[in-house]
């Protein structure tokens, strides 16, 4: 057995031990326990996705946006269904998340916990706490009633949060929510595969998203993403409707930040382009 004493001697903390052979023991805890409490934070490395979680959530611009977005999309469904009011295997793919579901304030939670990415991301998944976009209940639900075959292609990993993410969309009132309709990712993050099953058996005149992926095989770096989206500028605001996300995505890939404050800073430079 052992005594342990303590008083207070010029603001720090005195043990006097009387013990036994556990006294060795005793004082190595007290070290790692003295060092793991002193420990600085780390700098937090999810700042630079402050603003950007800020706006998706509370302005009313973003809200502004994702409207016009579905606005538009809308206007085209009605205007392919007069065109062609007999056809009956038109299809739309939808992406999920920052598409359809907002998922800002898992964002938050990575900021304000400082915590990475998909720590916890299944837990949130399958808390099925996720909201609307504004404007997408109204234009699927328009989808539906036109007869248009809707289906959502989501990197959710099947395996994982399918569960919870039906129970979401369901929850939010969307439709067409079974298995057929609802492709989740099992192996490749690509979405070309999933796109060309569709495809089998109906025919795409519409995509939405919030990430080039979305949409095609987009490329790796920014030049070439860019030159993408130049060839393919007709199809935006017609058989292409993109959302806003400005909290990640493949961009932020392409840029390889990463977190990384060096290559923020030389991106900065970049962007100034010299002394003026």
């Amino acid at each position: 057995m052992f005594r342990l004493n303590y008083l207070p001697s010029q603001g720090n903390i005195i043990f006097k031990f009387t013990m036994n052979k556990s006294r060795n023991f005793l004082l190595l805890m007290l070290v790692v326990l003295i060092i793991s409490c002193n420990k600085t934070p780390p700098e937090n490395s999810n700042d630079n996705l402050i603003l950007a979680t800020l706006y998706n959530y509370y302005s009313a611009e973003y809200e502004a946006l994702t409207f016009q977005a579905y606005n538009i999309a809308e206007e085209r469904l009605i205007n392919i269904k007069k065109e062609r009011p007999a056809e009956t295997n038109f299809a739309i793919v939808l992406d999920i998340d920052e598409t359809i579901l907002n998922n800002s304030p898992y964002q938050a939670k990575l900021i304000h916990e400082n915590i990475f990415y998909d720590s916890c991301w299944n837990d949130w998944c399958n808390a099925a706490l996720a909201t609307t976009i504004p404007g997408a209940q109204n234009f699927l639900n328009l989808a539906d009633s036109l007869g248009f075959h809707i289906f959502y292609i989501s990197n959710r990993k099947e395996k994982f949060v399918k569960e919870g993410t039906v129970k979401n969309m369901k929850e939010n009132g969307l439709p067409q929510v079974t298995d057929e309709h609802f492709l989740l990712r099992t192996t490749e993050r690509s979405k070309t595969s999933r796109r060309s099953q569709i495809e089998k058996d109906y025919e795409i005149v519409m995509l939405l998203g919030d990430n080039l992926g979305d949409f095609f095989e987009d490329a790796a770096s920014p030049s070439d993403r860019s030159a993408q989206v130049t060839d393919l500028q007709k199809e935006f605001g017609n058989r292409f409707i993109v959302l806003p996300n400005a909290m990640y995505g493949n961009w932020v890939d392409a840029l390889k930040i990463n977190g990384n404050p060096e290559i923020v800073d030389s991106l900065m430079v970049e962007m100034i382009g010299g002394e003026w």
